[in-house]
């Protein structure tokens, strides 16, 4: 399996429709090739990649909802906050 995933990296990487797109396989492309090998069926790998994305999908949402200024997150914002903080 991580011969395939190697000569598949490989393949993307020079193919002229990915570079001209600046498409590079990233971590998604692994995990889809674990689920596989885990026997995980592929109408569920979305399920799957969602679920490791939840808790920073409610984080943001926190955040946004707690913003007095009720500002829209941008996707390009670079956080700027403490970089430790207590959970309560």
């Amino acid at each position: 399996l991580v011969d395939l995933a190697q000569r598949l990296e490989e393949a993307v990487l020079a193919d002229d429709y990915f570079q001209s797109r600046s498409l590079y396989p990233n971590i998604d492309f692994y995990t889809g090739l674990t689920y596989r090998a885990m026997g995980i069926p592929t109408n569920m790998f979305t399920v799957m990649f969602a679920i490791g994305r939840i808790p920073g999908w409610i984080a943001q949402w926190l955040e946004l909802k707690e913003d007095p200024h009720g500002r829209i997150g941008r996707p390009r914002q670079i956080y700027t906050g403490p970089t430790q903080r207590k959970i309560s």
